[in-house]
């Protein structure tokens, strides 16, 4: 007598697997520095007839200092220093194609998961990634260094990088942009520190107001790693950095709807824009999600490169 099993049925009443309704995400670096205090944000660029933006830099503020004058003497003139540093914004840009099949067999709601909803939500991921990766790469052009190639973070290292903040006159707060090998060779060489130097962990609330690449605070610096720090010395070396604001800044720029053009999505607080176009003759939705930004270096002085092992 035969039995009523799973093999029996398997390709006909019954399948070899089924979806679950939630999706895991792939593991990959979201650690976004998109709107951080301590980055400049020089503004939208739209209607402003360039896509190039001048930011001066001037001497004020304490940078000439008085002399002695003698009783009824002239005092000459100082005239004012100044330099200037240009910001340009530039398309950047991700495109998603989708079937109606694999859309309408999607077994999330709301569209979600691999869906137009899911996919848009994807899109300005990728936008604020590529804004960090942006911002990491700056570390390549800081003239100041610190740390020795083939050799790993310290805390020898990272104190020497605070004091060279410290000797051009930089005022806390500061924030570091680590590789995490480099994170992970600083708080090995911690293990060993002894004296009222003190890492402070994130907690998750501090996680949740500063974004997930941030690491806490180690001697008053704001910790942040990225997957996104550039590498030095033809790869064997990690070039992070640490600075204070000013450094370095952003502008961006957000196009107008096109009248007639397909479908936009304008993600709110967001410069990003998502748009839908439909291939009818191929049954494809077509997502391209386009961010036009620029950063740049604006104060050399403001940063110090942190050279350390691969």
């Amino acid at each position: 007598m035969a039995n009523i099993d799973f093999a029996a049925l398997s390709g006909n009443a019954r399948v070899s697997a089924v979806l679950h309704q939630m999706i895991q995400v792939k593991l990959a670096d979201k650690a976004s520095l998109w709107r951080h205090p301590a980055i400049t944000y020089y503004g939208n660029l739209s209607g402003s007839g360039s896509s190039a933006l001048q930011v001066p830099i001037v001497g004020l503020g304490g940078t000439d200092v008085m002399a002695a004058v003698s009783d009824g003497s002239s005092v000459s003139n100082t005239s004012l220093t100044s330099s200037a540093a240009t910001i340009t914004i530039a398309r950047q840009a991700l495109r998603y194609d989708l079937t109606d099949l694999a859309k309408l067999t999607n077994p999330i709601a709301g569209g979600m998961g691999v869906g137009i909803e899911g996919l848009a939500e994807s899109l300005v991921t990728a936008a604020e990634m590529r804004f960090t990766s942006m911002i990491a790469a700056l570390s390549s052009g800081v003239s100041t260094s610190v740390g020795s190639t083939g050799v790993d973070l310290s805390v020898s290292t990272f104190y020497s990088a605070i004091f060279g903040l410290q000797l051009t006159a930089n005022e806390p707060t500061f924030m570091a942009i680590l590789h995490p090998q480099q994170m992970n060779d600083l708080m090995s060489s911690l293990r060993s520190e002894v004296g009222p130097g003190q890492y402070l962990a994130a907690s998750q609330d501090q996680v949740q107001a500063k974004g997930p690449g941030y690491r806490g605070s180690l001697f008053g610096v704001d910790l942040f790693t990225s997957t996104k720090i550039p590498t030095a010395n033809a790869g064997a070396d990690y070039a992070g950095m640490i600075f204070s604001k000013g450094f370095c800044g952003y502008a961006d720029g957000t196009p107008s709807p096109v009248q007639g053009a397909g479908g936009l999505i304008l993600p709110a607080g967001t410069p990003f824009v998502i748009e839908i176009e439909r291939d009818a003759p191929g049954a494809i939705s077509r997502l391209v999600g386009n961010y036009y930004v620029g950063v740049s270096e604006i104060e050399d002085l403001r940063a110090v490169q942190i050279i350390s092992d691969f």
